[in-house]
Protein backbone atom coordinates (compact mmCIF):
# COMPACT_ATOMS: atom_id res chain seq x y z
CA UNK A 1 0.00 0.00 0.00
CA UNK A 2 1.13 3.61 -0.55
CA UNK A 3 2.81 5.51 2.27
CA UNK A 4 1.41 7.61 5.05
CA UNK A 5 -1.78 9.58 4.32
CA UNK A 6 -1.40 13.21 5.34
CA UNK A 7 -4.47 15.18 6.42
CA UNK A 8 -4.58 18.93 7.06
CA UNK A 9 -7.23 19.76 9.65
CA UNK A 10 -8.73 17.94 12.64
CA UNK A 11 -12.29 19.14 12.24
CA UNK A 12 -15.23 16.83 11.67
CA UNK A 13 -14.33 15.98 8.05
CA UNK A 14 -10.65 15.41 8.80
CA UNK A 15 -11.43 13.25 11.83
CA UNK A 16 -13.93 11.16 9.86
CA UNK A 17 -11.36 10.56 7.12
CA UNK A 18 -8.59 9.77 9.62
CA UNK A 19 -10.76 7.30 11.51
CA UNK A 20 -11.78 5.44 8.34
CA UNK A 21 -8.22 5.25 7.01
CA UNK A 22 -6.72 4.16 10.33
CA UNK A 23 -9.42 1.52 10.80
CA UNK A 24 -8.31 -0.01 7.49
CA UNK A 25 -4.70 -0.17 8.59
CA UNK A 26 -3.39 2.91 6.82
CA UNK A 27 -0.73 5.09 8.44
CA UNK A 28 -2.24 8.54 9.02
CA UNK A 29 -0.74 11.87 10.09
CA UNK A 30 -3.17 14.69 10.93
CA UNK A 31 -1.87 18.27 11.14
CA UNK A 32 -4.00 20.82 12.99
CA UNK A 33 -3.06 24.49 13.26
CA UNK A 34 -4.93 24.92 16.56
CA UNK A 35 -3.13 23.74 19.70
CA UNK A 36 -6.07 21.71 20.94
CA UNK A 37 -9.04 19.88 19.53
CA UNK A 38 -12.05 22.20 19.41
CA UNK A 39 -14.53 23.11 16.66
CA UNK A 40 -13.73 26.53 15.27
CA UNK A 41 -17.16 27.91 16.22
CA UNK A 42 -16.79 26.76 19.84
CA UNK A 43 -18.90 24.24 21.80
CA UNK A 44 -22.47 24.03 20.51
CA UNK A 45 -25.31 21.76 19.44
CA UNK A 46 -25.15 20.71 15.80
CA UNK A 47 -27.83 18.96 13.82
CA UNK A 48 -28.52 17.15 10.59
CA UNK A 49 -31.77 17.64 8.73
CA UNK A 50 -33.83 14.52 8.17
CA UNK A 51 -35.43 15.68 4.94
CA UNK A 52 -34.02 13.17 2.46
CA UNK A 53 -35.45 10.03 0.87
CA UNK A 54 -33.24 8.02 3.26
CA UNK A 55 -33.28 8.55 7.02
CA UNK A 56 -30.32 10.86 7.72
CA UNK A 57 -29.01 8.96 10.75
CA UNK A 58 -29.26 5.66 8.89
CA UNK A 59 -27.42 7.17 5.93
CA UNK A 60 -24.48 8.02 8.19
CA UNK A 61 -24.53 4.54 9.73
CA UNK A 62 -24.52 2.96 6.29
CA UNK A 63 -21.48 5.07 5.40
CA UNK A 64 -19.61 3.80 8.46
CA UNK A 65 -20.20 6.66 10.91
CA UNK A 66 -20.81 4.92 14.23
CA UNK A 67 -21.64 7.81 16.59
CA UNK A 68 -25.33 8.07 17.40
CA UNK A 69 -27.12 11.40 17.87
CA UNK A 70 -27.86 12.25 21.47
CA UNK A 71 -31.40 13.29 20.60
CA UNK A 72 -34.09 13.26 17.92
CA UNK A 73 -36.01 16.50 17.43
CA UNK A 74 -39.69 15.64 17.08
CA UNK A 75 -41.13 19.15 17.23
CA UNK A 76 -39.90 22.03 15.08
CA UNK A 77 -41.42 25.47 15.61
CA UNK A 78 -40.95 27.92 12.73
CA UNK A 79 -41.76 31.54 13.44
CA UNK A 80 -41.93 34.51 11.06
CA UNK A 81 -42.68 38.08 12.14
CA UNK A 82 -46.44 37.40 12.15
CA UNK A 83 -47.01 33.64 11.87
CA UNK A 84 -46.04 30.37 13.54
CA UNK A 85 -46.01 26.75 12.34
CA UNK A 86 -45.39 23.57 14.33
CA UNK A 87 -43.91 20.63 12.42
CA UNK A 88 -44.22 17.23 14.09
CA UNK A 89 -41.96 14.30 13.26
CA UNK A 90 -38.24 13.36 13.42
CA UNK A 91 -37.00 16.37 11.45
CA UNK A 92 -33.50 16.70 12.99
CA UNK A 93 -30.85 14.60 14.70
CA UNK A 94 -28.66 16.40 17.22
CA UNK A 95 -24.98 15.98 18.10
CA UNK A 96 -22.80 17.83 20.60
CA UNK A 97 -19.62 19.53 19.43
CA UNK A 98 -16.88 20.70 21.76
CA UNK A 99 -14.16 19.66 24.19
CA UNK A 100 -16.22 17.42 26.53
CA UNK A 101 -15.51 13.69 26.35
CA UNK A 102 -18.94 12.78 24.94
CA UNK A 103 -18.83 15.21 22.00
CA UNK A 104 -18.41 14.03 18.42
CA UNK A 105 -15.01 15.71 18.14
CA UNK A 106 -13.51 13.97 21.15
CA UNK A 107 -15.05 10.57 20.38
CA UNK A 108 -13.66 10.59 16.83
CA UNK A 109 -10.28 11.84 18.05
CA UNK A 110 -9.96 9.06 20.64
CA UNK A 111 -11.07 6.46 18.13
CA UNK A 112 -8.65 7.60 15.41
CA UNK A 113 -5.79 7.88 17.87
CA UNK A 114 -6.56 4.45 19.30
CA UNK A 115 -6.35 3.03 15.78
CA UNK A 116 -2.88 4.51 15.32
CA UNK A 117 -3.51 7.88 13.67
CA UNK A 118 -0.89 10.44 14.69
CA UNK A 119 -1.94 14.01 15.51
CA UNK A 120 0.32 17.07 15.26
CA UNK A 121 -1.28 20.10 16.93
CA UNK A 122 0.03 23.61 16.40
CA UNK A 123 1.23 22.69 12.91
CA UNK A 124 -0.29 24.10 9.75
CA UNK A 125 0.44 22.62 6.33
CA UNK A 126 -0.35 24.00 2.92
CA UNK A 127 -3.23 21.99 1.38
CA UNK A 128 -1.00 21.31 -1.64
CA UNK A 129 1.33 19.33 0.66
CA UNK A 130 -1.29 16.84 1.89
CA UNK A 131 -3.51 14.09 0.56
CA UNK A 132 -6.70 15.40 2.19
CA UNK A 133 -7.45 19.06 2.93
CA UNK A 134 -9.92 19.41 5.79
CA UNK A 135 -8.98 22.90 6.91
CA UNK A 136 -12.49 24.30 7.25
CA UNK A 137 -13.94 27.38 5.56
CA UNK A 138 -11.38 29.59 3.76
CA UNK A 139 -10.57 32.42 6.16
CA UNK A 140 -11.21 35.22 3.68
CA UNK A 141 -13.99 33.55 1.68
CA UNK A 142 -16.62 32.45 4.17
CA UNK A 143 -20.16 33.24 3.02
CA UNK A 144 -22.23 32.15 6.04
CA UNK A 145 -21.85 33.57 9.54
CA UNK A 146 -23.32 32.42 12.85
CA UNK A 147 -23.33 34.48 16.05
CA UNK A 148 -24.84 33.73 19.44
CA UNK A 149 -24.41 31.93 22.74
CA UNK A 150 -24.81 28.70 24.61
CA UNK A 151 -26.95 28.89 27.75
CA UNK A 152 -27.53 26.66 30.74
CA UNK A 153 -30.27 24.07 30.90
CA UNK A 154 -30.82 25.15 34.48
CA UNK A 155 -33.29 28.01 34.53
CA UNK A 156 -34.34 27.63 30.90
CA UNK A 157 -37.72 26.44 29.62
CA UNK A 158 -36.60 24.73 26.42
CA UNK A 159 -38.27 21.41 25.68
CA UNK A 160 -35.45 18.90 25.01
CA UNK A 161 -37.14 17.59 21.86
CA UNK A 162 -38.03 20.96 20.33
CA UNK A 163 -36.11 23.26 17.97
CA UNK A 164 -37.16 26.83 17.23
CA UNK A 165 -36.33 28.81 14.08
CA UNK A 166 -37.16 32.50 13.58
CA UNK A 167 -37.17 33.75 9.97
CA UNK A 168 -36.72 37.51 10.28
CA UNK A 169 -34.33 39.67 8.26
CA UNK A 170 -34.02 42.18 11.10
CA UNK A 171 -32.52 39.41 13.25
CA UNK A 172 -30.60 37.33 10.68
CA UNK A 173 -30.46 38.87 7.19
CA UNK A 174 -31.11 36.15 4.62
CA UNK A 175 -31.08 33.53 7.37
CA UNK A 176 -32.71 32.69 10.68
CA UNK A 177 -32.27 32.56 14.44
CA UNK A 178 -32.27 29.05 15.89
CA UNK A 179 -32.66 27.63 19.39
CA UNK A 180 -31.47 24.04 19.78
CA UNK A 181 -31.38 21.80 22.89
CA UNK A 182 -28.15 20.24 24.09
CA UNK A 183 -27.09 17.98 26.92
CA UNK A 184 -25.55 20.24 29.58
CA UNK A 185 -26.29 23.48 27.74
CA UNK A 186 -28.40 24.73 24.84
CA UNK A 187 -27.60 26.96 21.85
CA UNK A 188 -29.16 30.14 20.49
CA UNK A 189 -27.63 31.91 17.53
CA UNK A 190 -28.41 33.67 14.27
CA UNK A 191 -27.16 32.40 10.91
CA UNK A 192 -26.84 34.93 8.10
CA UNK A 193 -25.99 34.81 4.40
CA UNK A 194 -25.77 38.62 4.15
CA UNK A 195 -24.28 40.04 7.35
CA UNK A 196 -20.64 38.98 7.74
CA UNK A 197 -19.62 41.33 10.55
CA UNK A 198 -19.67 39.28 13.73
CA UNK A 199 -20.23 42.20 16.12
CA UNK A 200 -23.16 43.48 14.04
CA UNK A 201 -24.82 40.07 13.76
CA UNK A 202 -24.30 39.35 17.45
CA UNK A 203 -25.94 42.66 18.32
CA UNK A 204 -29.07 41.87 16.29
CA UNK A 205 -29.14 38.40 17.83
CA UNK A 206 -28.93 39.82 21.34
CA UNK A 207 -31.75 42.27 20.57
CA UNK A 208 -33.95 39.30 19.63
CA UNK A 209 -33.49 37.84 23.12
CA UNK A 210 -36.05 40.38 24.31
CA UNK A 211 -38.78 39.05 22.01
CA UNK A 212 -41.35 37.71 24.53
CA UNK A 213 -41.48 34.10 23.34
CA UNK A 214 -37.67 33.89 23.18
CA UNK A 215 -37.36 35.53 26.58
CA UNK A 216 -39.78 32.91 27.96
CA UNK A 217 -37.60 30.05 26.61
CA UNK A 218 -34.40 31.53 28.02
CA UNK A 219 -36.03 32.01 31.41
CA UNK A 220 -33.50 32.41 34.21
CA UNK A 221 -30.74 30.53 32.36
CA UNK A 222 -27.14 31.81 32.28
CA UNK A 223 -24.80 32.34 29.33
CA UNK A 224 -22.06 29.69 29.04
CA UNK A 225 -19.98 30.58 25.99
CA UNK A 226 -20.08 32.49 22.72
CA UNK A 227 -20.76 30.93 19.31
CA UNK A 228 -18.80 32.40 16.39
CA UNK A 229 -19.24 30.20 13.35
CA UNK A 230 -17.99 30.88 9.84
CA UNK A 231 -19.06 28.60 7.01
CA UNK A 232 -18.46 28.27 3.29
CA UNK A 233 -20.58 26.75 0.54
CA UNK A 234 -19.65 26.44 -3.12
CA UNK A 235 -22.08 26.24 -6.00
CA UNK A 236 -20.38 23.13 -7.36
CA UNK A 237 -18.01 21.75 -4.73
CA UNK A 238 -17.62 18.49 -6.62
CA UNK A 239 -16.04 20.22 -9.61
CA UNK A 240 -13.18 21.57 -7.48
CA UNK A 241 -12.96 18.69 -4.99
CA UNK A 242 -9.65 17.52 -6.46
CA UNK A 243 -6.88 20.06 -6.86
CA UNK A 244 -3.58 18.63 -7.94
CA UNK A 245 -3.19 15.49 -5.83
CA UNK A 246 -5.19 16.88 -2.89
CA UNK A 247 -8.76 15.83 -2.08
CA UNK A 248 -10.84 18.59 -0.48
CA UNK A 249 -13.42 17.64 2.14
CA UNK A 250 -15.94 19.47 4.31
CA UNK A 251 -16.01 23.24 4.10
CA UNK A 252 -12.45 23.40 2.81
CA UNK A 253 -14.06 22.22 -0.42
CA UNK A 254 -17.33 24.14 -0.01
CA UNK A 255 -19.33 21.07 1.05
CA UNK A 256 -22.00 22.89 3.02
CA UNK A 257 -25.77 23.25 3.06
CA UNK A 258 -26.52 26.46 1.17
CA UNK A 259 -30.16 26.44 2.28
CA UNK A 260 -29.88 26.24 6.06
CA UNK A 261 -26.19 25.91 6.92
CA UNK A 262 -26.22 22.34 8.21
CA UNK A 263 -22.73 21.13 7.31
CA UNK A 264 -22.45 18.07 9.58
CA UNK A 265 -23.69 15.54 7.03
CA UNK A 266 -21.53 16.88 4.22
CA UNK A 267 -18.43 17.01 6.41
CA UNK A 268 -18.76 13.40 7.52
CA UNK A 269 -19.70 11.96 4.13
CA UNK A 270 -17.07 13.85 2.13
CA UNK A 271 -14.40 12.82 4.65
CA UNK A 272 -15.43 9.18 4.43
CA UNK A 273 -15.62 9.27 0.63
CA UNK A 274 -12.15 10.82 0.35
CA UNK A 275 -10.80 8.03 2.56
CA UNK A 276 -12.55 5.45 0.38
CA UNK A 277 -11.11 6.98 -2.78
CA UNK A 278 -7.59 6.71 -1.36
CA UNK A 279 -8.00 3.18 -0.04
CA UNK A 280 -9.63 1.74 -3.15
CA UNK A 281 -7.95 3.85 -5.82
CA UNK A 282 -11.31 5.24 -6.94
CA UNK A 283 -12.08 8.62 -8.45
CA UNK A 284 -13.15 10.91 -5.61
CA UNK A 285 -15.36 13.05 -7.82
CA UNK A 286 -17.18 9.99 -9.15
CA UNK A 287 -17.95 8.91 -5.58
CA UNK A 288 -19.23 12.39 -4.77
CA UNK A 289 -21.46 12.51 -7.85
CA UNK A 290 -22.89 9.11 -6.96
CA UNK A 291 -23.66 10.18 -3.38
CA UNK A 292 -24.93 13.73 -3.83
CA UNK A 293 -26.21 13.98 -7.40
CA UNK A 294 -27.53 17.50 -8.01
CA UNK A 295 -28.14 18.36 -4.33
CA UNK A 296 -25.82 21.34 -4.43
CA UNK A 297 -27.36 22.85 -7.56
CA UNK A 298 -30.86 22.56 -6.10
CA UNK A 299 -29.77 24.06 -2.80
CA UNK A 300 -28.10 27.04 -4.46
CA UNK A 301 -31.20 27.71 -6.54
CA UNK A 302 -33.33 27.91 -3.38
CA UNK A 303 -30.63 29.98 -1.66
CA UNK A 304 -30.97 32.61 -4.40
CA UNK A 305 -34.67 32.94 -3.52
CA UNK A 306 -33.93 33.10 0.19
CA UNK A 307 -31.38 35.89 -0.37
CA UNK A 308 -34.10 37.94 -2.05
CA UNK A 309 -36.85 37.04 0.43
CA UNK A 310 -38.42 39.81 2.50
CA UNK A 311 -40.13 39.40 5.87
CA UNK A 312 -43.42 39.41 3.94
CA UNK A 313 -42.12 36.44 1.96
CA UNK A 314 -41.20 34.66 5.20
CA UNK A 315 -44.70 35.34 6.51
CA UNK A 316 -46.19 33.79 3.37
CA UNK A 317 -43.83 30.80 3.66
CA UNK A 318 -44.77 30.04 7.26
CA UNK A 319 -48.45 30.90 6.89
CA UNK A 320 -48.68 28.64 3.85
CA UNK A 321 -47.81 25.63 6.00
CA UNK A 322 -50.70 26.26 8.37
CA UNK A 323 -50.51 26.19 12.14
CA UNK A 324 -49.51 22.50 12.29
CA UNK A 325 -48.08 20.03 9.78
CA UNK A 326 -46.45 16.61 9.87
CA UNK A 327 -42.98 15.97 8.48
CA UNK A 328 -44.44 13.82 5.69
CA UNK A 329 -46.90 16.54 4.69
CA UNK A 330 -44.20 19.18 4.81
CA UNK A 331 -41.82 17.27 2.56
CA UNK A 332 -44.59 16.65 0.02
CA UNK A 333 -45.40 20.36 0.14
CA UNK A 334 -41.85 21.75 -0.03
CA UNK A 335 -40.00 18.97 -1.82
CA UNK A 336 -36.32 19.73 -2.41
CA UNK A 337 -36.81 23.27 -1.11
CA UNK A 338 -37.42 22.11 2.46
CA UNK A 339 -36.06 24.63 4.94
Amino acid sequence: MPGTVRIAGAGLAGLAAATRLASCGRAVDVYERKRRLLPSSGPHTEGIRNYGAVDAAQELRNAGFEIEPFRVVRRTVRVSPNFRNVLSGPAYYLFMRGREEDTVDQILFRHAKGLGARFHFGQELDPAEVDIAATGPPRARFNILGAGYTFTDEGSHLNPETVYALLDNSVAPGGYLVITPGTRFHSIYSVSWKEFRFAKLLATTEAAFEIPWIRAILGASRWVSRINGRAFFARDPIETAVQGSTLYVGEAGGFQDAVAGFGFRYAVLSGLLAAQAIMDGQDYRDLLHEKFGDEFRQACAFREWLNRATNEDFDKLVAGMGSEITLEEYLRHRGSRAL
